[in-house]
């Protein structure tokens, strides 16, 4: 197999030489009263050895030095001692113990110094040093070091040889480098191991290419005789709770119970947020009380459940409950607390959370605590207070702080705040596409023409494009994508024919479209019609056209739902006598006979 980029020879030599042993506070030798029960049996171990001279075999001193290394990472200067004494015996064992300790240690590092002094001493490197060492590169994100380490794999015939150094360079170009590189050093191995299928999953999951993670999982059933493991499942469950694909999820769930996986704490957790996030909430929490092992990430994720679906009477009682049980709240549990507060306008439950999180739950607030508190002030329309939240806060203020409380002049219509928050944003970040939108709609407001296509121009220079509303709905296990004004679909006829159908219907029951938030020089009919073609209309309407009569539809939307958009559902579940559940990017909104569950609050 050639190197996806044979550059790397030229860097390799200078990339590692580049490092020498560096120390951490942690690795101060502790006092001999303060040694691990590990350490005192380990140093009474290396007496014993060089006492009745055992220490000079080889096999021996490579047992101690692995001990020794992979004990503890405080314990790692004492291995590097051992190693580094000039009457020890030295074997490719006991070097790689040492990188391995290294690699898996705070200072990832200092492997590499290790395997350097390992050639300096004439010691051939094996399948098993070059695997801690791409896990180390992959530590501290630096894709030169594993790109050199690859050339070196290369250059010594080890390539293509091992499973334990393809899953590694797959694992390490997934991350740091490319997942499409990764895909096709997969493809190129004849060695594909449940570790291999793992590594390439991780690394579509970590690119955000979801469908990639359960069509490759797919593909890894049908073609392959591997059996996936909890790290595989993990993987696609939270691909899954990305897409809302709550058939796929429920494939998954019995996929673990019919091959007898463990039913273990992290996937019990993962799966209970896969349902909550694919809509399902009362299979969540099902899972969640039949659980008979909990921890406070467990708790967390079920009040974030109950938040995401606009629980929050729910999200308190668990709360309670959590600490009835000898569970103390994280900063993610009261994150997920101050974001139900948010969801259902509870000012004063919000206020005093905040004011308790240091002096009750010994929490520091983070930018994200105070980004819920200033959603949850904004939207119920405490402005002021919001923004002398933000004046008066110890953190520096982000975009998505700032983010938060611009949506809510919207709303609310404060232009004149909305024009000091929107120059707030473009200070911290000059290509803001929300902000720059904002301040062109404001400019165009008052007829300051000039300034509006000086906006726009900076927009189109600069190619900042807001993101295109999407929405995807899942039917028997495939995905289907709709952009705004989407007529690509195979059925787009009949897409466009319902949604007429739905449109006559809301008409009849006295809608009028909402067409808030566009630009103020386009003319009241092309508003109409591209607010009528929204991505989650489209969506439905494929929904209405291939479900059973009664049966629930499932929309995933990458925006916040629009006035208008959130009215047709209202009367879509009426008419057609459906539930329809839309997730936008705030929450759920579940939509029967005619009303929503957010009472209209979002």
């Amino acid at each position: 197999m050639k190197a996806p980029n044979m550059t790397v020879r030229a860097h390799s030599s200078s990339i590692l030489k580049d490092l020498s042993l560096k120390t951490h506070p942690l690795f101060t030798a502790p006092s001999h009263s303060s040694l691990l029960p590990s350490t005192k049996l380990l140093k009474q171990t290396h007496a014993k050895l060089l006492r009745n001279g055992e220490i000079h075999d080889s096999l021996t001193a490579g047992k101690l030095i692995a001990d020794v290394a992979t004990s503890h990472y405080s314990n790692l200067p004492y291995a590097f001692r051992l190693l580094s004494h000039p009457h020890f015996p030295l074997n490719t064992f006991a070097w790689n113990s040492l990188i391995r300790g290294f690699a898996d240690g705070p200072i990832p590092e200092n492997s590499v110094y290790v395997y350097r002094r390992m050639l300096a001493g004439g010691f051939a490197p094996n399948n098993y040093t070059y695997t801690f060492l791409l896990k180390a590169s992959a530590f501290l994100a630096e894709p030169r070091l594993g790109l050199s380490l690859h050339a070196n794999i290369i250059s010594r015939g080890l390539d293509g040889l091992d499973p334990y150094i393809q899953t590694s360079l797959i694992s390490f170009y997934a991350a740091l480098v490319s997942v499409d590189t990764a895909q096709q050093l997969f493809d190129e191995s004849s060695m594909r191991d449940v570790t291999a299928w793992n590594a390439l999953i991780k690394g579509y999951l970590a690119s955000g290419q979801y469908m990639k993670v359960i069509r490759l999982f797919q593909v890894m059933q049908d073609r392959c005789n591997v059996c996936a493991d909890e790290v595989t499942m993990l993987s696609v469950a939270s691909a899954c709770a990305h897409l809302g694909t709550l058939d796929v999820g429920k494939w998954i769930h019995t996929y673990i119970g019919k091959n007898k996986l463990r039913m273990t704490l992290n996937l019990g957790t993962a799966l209970i947020n896969m349902y909550a996030k694919c809509g399902d909430i009362e299979s969540a929490i099902a899972l969640f009380w039949k659980m008979e092992e909990k921890d406070m990430r467990t708790w967390s994720v079920m009040i974030s459940a109950f938040s995401l679906h606009g629980l929050a009477k729910e999200a308190f009682d668990l709360f309670m409950n959590m600490q009835r049980v000898g569970i103390d709240p994280d900063s993610v549990t009261i994150t997920a607390l101050l974001s139900a507060c948010s969801h259902r306008g509870l000012v004063k439950e919000g206020r005093i959370i905040l004011c308790r999180m240091s002096t009750v739950y010994n929490i520091e607030p983070t930018i994200e605590h105070y980004g819920c508190i200033v959603d949850l002030l904004g939207r119920a329309g405490h402005l002021d207070e919001a923004l002398d939240l933000i004046r008066k806060m110890s953190l520096k203020p982000d975009v998505v702080l700032w983010g938060s409380l611009l949506v809510a002049c919207r709303v609310h219509r404060n232009i004149e705040m909305g024009k000091v928050v929107a120059d707030e944003i473009l200070e911290l970040d000059p290509c803001n596409a929300g902000a720059l939108v904002f301040l062109s709609n404001l400019h165009a407001a008052y007829g300051n023409w000039d300034r509006v296509q000086e906006v726009r121009d900076k927009m189109k220079e600069q190619r900042i494009n807001k993101p295109p509303g999407s929405s995807l709905i899942e039917l028997n296990g495939v995905i289907h994508e709709f952009l705004s004004g989407d007529k690509s679909h195979s059925q787009v006829d009949s897409i466009y024919m319902m949604l007429d159908e739905i449109g006559r219907l809301a008409r009849r029951k006295g809608h009028k479209t909402a067409m808030d938030g566009f630009p103020f020089d386009i003319d009241d009919e092309d508003k109409e019609v591209c607010v009528s073609q929204h991505s989650e209309k489209l969506a439905v309407a494929f929904g209405l056209i291939n479900t059973r009569p009664g049966s629930v539809i499932r929309v995933i939307k990458n925006l916040r739902i629009c006035s208008d958009c959130h009215e047709i559902m209202k009367h879509v579940s009426e008419a057609f006598e459906r539930t329809v559940v839309v997730r936008d990017c705030n929450r759920f909104h579940q939509f029967s006979k005619g009303s929503c569950s957010c009472v209209d609050y979002w």
